[in-house]
């Protein structure tokens, strides 16, 4: 039996999920949340809905297993919006967005709520791992800039390392795939911003977060699997989304002139992706 988390009893988690196209594998991510939830701590499910069909067969199942609420959108609204409007609906004083492609592993949630500890700590992340415990490269990074967004491929950039001692560190910012959240700290930046539909609107929380001087980090002692399930029905479709969301992220934190600079040198990589993509 794990220890009681240390974060303070009376503390309530919200995990919230949106679903599109993912009924495949959110029962999975269902049965892997109730198989490790934290000990001490209150915890609830939000199933955001951006399908027209109610996940109602979904929540019977579990049903017993763990607090599972629904809201209902009944269209795909993007990653930001769905988000926004199930926390509006949310009750936890820390709120877990949570990818329905990931399976949550042994300690993993009582490790990132134990993060909170330090008053300082706005948003916190796990470590996304394959099937093979490999880490995912996005899961966490440095700063985007116009020349970073697109300087792995350019310039071979390194990938950004992590302490070899698994203690928590300091980042940029973590995944929207798997992020723990303040309920105080998304509301004082008014959630996430509805002007990406996908792509970029983590990133962009986490900067403003650490504008207003709120830390962001990771707890490499939680691991979430990933699996990458597909949400669009083609890889020219999902490009299509990354570069919009990149576009609007570069012009909003760096203007039209770093906007202008980071578009001319992705050109080519836009050519392939997206008008001679499939």
């Amino acid at each position: 039996m794990p220890a009681e988390s240390k974060i303070g009893a009376g503390m309530k988690l919200t995990i919230q999920i949106v679903n599109f196209r993912s009924r495949h594998c959110l029962e999975r991510c269902l049965f892997s949340i109730s198989e490790n939830l934290p000990v001490g701590v209150e915890t609830d499910i939000l199933l955001v809905n951006n399908e027209t069909a109610p996940l109602e067969e979904i929540a019977r199942k579990m049903k017993g297993r763990i607090g599972l609420k629904t809201h209902e959108i009944g269209e795909n609204v993007g990653f930001g919006k769905a988000h926004n409007a199930g926390f509006g609906a949310s009750q936890g004083d820390v709120v877990l967005f949570l990818n329905p492609d990931t399976r949550v592993l042994p300690g993993a949630l009582q490790a990132l709520l134990d993060v909170f500890e330090d008053q300082r700590v706005g948003i916190t992340g796990p470590l996304l791992v394959d099937l093979a415990g490999k880490i995912e490269s996005d899961c966490f990074g440095t700063r985007r800039t116009p020349l970073s967004t697109i300087g792995g491929k350019i310039f071979s950039q390194k990938k950004y390392s992590y302490p070899a001692d698994g203690e928590i560190f300091e980042t940029d910012w973590v995944s929207g795939g798997a992020m723990l959240v303040r309920r105080s700290v998304f509301e004082k930046m008014g959630g996430f911003d509805e002007n990406f539909f996908m792509y970029f609107e983590d990133v962009d929380l986490c900067l403003r977060a650490k504008k207003q001087g709120m830390l962001i980090v990771v707890n490499p002692k939680a691991r979430i699997f990933h699996e990458s399930g597909k949400s669009f029905s083609s890889e020219r479709e999902k490009k299509k989304h990354y570069y919009a969301s990149q576009d609007y992220y570069t012009r909003k934190h760096f203007g039209w002139a770093g906007t202008g600079l980071m578009k001319l040198l992705r050109l080519p990589y836009y050519v392939k992706n997206v008008w001679l993509g499939r």
